[in-house]
């Protein structure tokens, strides 16, 4: 993700105070009423005030029944509540599940379950929260607060204190990045006693105030919100036009038109610079995959609102417009860029090491695919495996459109053991995941799916193979590179691979010398994807020769270049630059006008 990755930022609120608001002789002896009607700590012994009536702070509390009790709280005015909130779950060891969060002047009032909790608080007056000291008293004669803003406050400035306080606990240290995940489990939106987060205001609220905090976010998690709609969030492009990662994971959108109020299709102020999206684990996106050829629909119907984007559900995709451009048409395909030498399908440094390759990969997939105990004789006895899988969606053209590329595949057995170190980042798992010892690769191997490679289709092979010096000796060692694919048995899932292998040549007498083996393997890395296809190694055929013969080194610089700059093939680049006499300004500035008259095999 471009800068800023999907996480909570800002941080916890501390109290510093002493744990049950001081001397714990006092603290039993119970509370007493003001003139004001409120209950709050007495006097040194707990005795009542003058014309109160209540002796010790007496269980009846002045007329409120062992139900909801409201609490005033004083000191906390400009704190983050959610840490309040923690901090007194803390103190009273159980939740406080405070309700009606409301302000009037310097004094917050709140609404607790029973009169059990609003004793427990009152206990822990004097104790600081964010350096200031908090007093609590019980409200024999509970204050009341409208409910005319729909959020259970008449006091307007209170509303805007809790959404800064929910955005300072919500934005990372250099607010470019705002987490609004879970905004229905969050303790501030529950005292605000705000109704569906589908119907009400409050997200409007939300992106209004952060957006007038916050002016250089780039990333947003809208996450776990429950959302069937994304109309609440319509506004995001005009409060928030340099959004490049925006997650709308784990909602419950069922349909992709409801993207379309983010976009050209239905906003004024799209999200036009829009690079990530994370739509996983959403009814439309989870649908869309299970169809035949679901992976390229899926990106199609995504692509076609939001060109831009180029990672989709954290995995790379071809898009189809630069950041800013609202255009979204077809895929911009990038200019060919052509080698200044011929593809060879497979390299090797000589004819030696070419044919102890050959024969080695020969004898590996036979064992590998039909008995691969029988590999046990070919792995040293220290040698060391390493599996590492790439979940990314492939992005070639080939993959777009190939059944088997855009199958679903279940990675699971792989990813267990995977060490894929862009995602396993602890340095116990890395050690653990490398595994060393022949025993240890036969036990992991075997416990792999069955596999079958086409080793008969050469073509679908690619391998480069070199010597190298061995440290500290005088032998050498031959790395072994093979690029290729195999079908799991019974799934018929068709996967790609990349496989390395460190060998060294068999000692005379050792097993792998009586199975014929040149070689031992002292490291073996296997690397698994979806599958991409093999024409990406295969040679491009060359040129007829009847069109290069007579041509000058300036003419076939020309045909190079034109070749480049128009996608066709050889034969109609040859053919267009004759008919303009060799002139390639002409023929490059008149191209666009005939183009829509060629035939398709006039292209590459």
């Amino acid at each position: 993700m471009n800068n800023q990755s999907f996480g909570r930022g800002g941080g916890r609120g501390r109290g510093r105070g002493r744990g049950q608001g001081g001397n714990p002789v006092f603290s039993r002896l119970g509370a007493s009423t003001d003139q004001n009607g409120n209950i709050g700590s007495g006097q040194a012994g707990g005795f009542s005030q003058p014309g109160s009536g209540v002796p010790f702070g007496g269980a009846s509390m002045v007329g409120q029944s062992d139900g909801p009790v409201q609490v005033s709280i004083k000191g906390c005015r400009g704190k983050p509540e959610a840490s309040l909130f923690k901090f007194l779950n803390m103190k009273v060891e159980r939740p406080v599940n405070a309700t009606n969060v409301n302000y009037r002047g310097e004094i917050m009032y709140i609404t607790v379950p029973s009169m059990d909790i609003a004793q427990e608080l009152l206990k822990l007056s004097g104790i600081r929260f964010y350096g200031e000291k908090l007093s609590f008293q019980i409200k024999s004669h509970p204050v009341k607060f409208g409910t005319g803003t729909g959020t259970g406050s008449s006091d307007s400035a209170s509303i805007r204190d809790r959404l800064i306080a929910l955005l300072q606990t919500r934005a990372d240290p250099q607010g470019s990045a705002l987490d609004l995940s879970g905004l229905e489990h969050d303790p501030i939106v529950q005292s605000m006693g705000a109704g569906s987060l589908q119907d009400s205001k409050l997200f409007e609220a939300i992106l209004v105030l952060a957006a007038q905090l916050y002016t250089n976010v780039v990333t947003i998690s809208l996450a776990n919100n429950g959302l069937s709609s994304l109309r609440p969030v319509a506004n995001l492009g005009m409060h928030f036009p340099k959004l490049r990662n925006l997650s709308l994971m784990n909602n419950m959108i069922s349909d992709f038109r409801e993207l379309n109020c983010l976009s050209a299709s239905g906003s004024k102020v799209p999200l036009s610079n829009l690079s990530e999206l994370i739509l996983q684990g959403n009814p439309a996106s989870e649908a869309e995959l299970r169809q035949p050829n679901g992976g390229a629909s899926y990106v199609e119907k995504v692509q076609q609102r939001f060109p831009t984007v180029s990672r989709l559900d954290m995995n790379p995709v071809t898009p189809r417009a630069e950041p800013g451009q609202e255009t979204s048409g077809p895929s911009t395909q990038a200019v060919s860029q052509k080698l200044p030498f011929p593809t060879a399908q497979s390299f090797s440094e000589d004819a030696a090491v070419n044919e102890l390759a050959v024969a080695f990969l020969a004898g590996f997939f036979k064992l590998y695919d039909e008995s691969r105990s029988g590999l046990s004789d070919i792995y040293d006895s220290a040698a060391a495996f390493s599996l590492m899988v790439d979940t990314t969606h492939p992005t070639s053209e080939f993959a777009r459109t190939n059944p088997d590329s855009q199958k679903r595949v279940d990675l699971a057995t792989y990813i267990r053991i995977s060490r894929n170190l862009t995602r396993v980042k602890s340095q116990a798992r890395r050690i653990q995941a490398l595994v060393v010892g022949k025993a240890a690769v036969m036990q992991t191997i075997a416990q792999l799916p069955t596999t079958q490679h086409p080793v008969q289709d050469d073509k679908r092979f690619s391998f480069d193979a070199w010597r190298v010096d061995v440290a500290d000796s005088a032998q050498q060692a031959v790395v072994l590179a093979v690029h290729g694919e195999f079908t799991e048995q019974p799934s018929q899932n068709v996967l790609s691979f990349d496989r390395t292998f460190v060998l060294v040549p068999a000692p005379p007498g050792s097993p792998a010398a009586a199975i014929g083996s040149p070689c031992v393997v002292t490291n073996d890395q296997l690397t698994l994807r979806r599958y991409n296809g093999f024409h990406s190694w295969l040679p491009q055929p060359e040129p007829a020769p009847a069109h290069s013969l007579n041509l000058s080194p300036e003419q076939q610089e020309m045909a190079r270049v034109l070749q480049e700059q128009t996608g066709l093939n050889v034969e109609w680049t040859l053919k267009c630059l004759e008919n303009y006499g060799w002139n390639y300004q002409q023929a490059m500035a008149e191209f666009p006008q005939f183009r829509g008259t060629l035939p398709a095999e006039a292209f590459q």
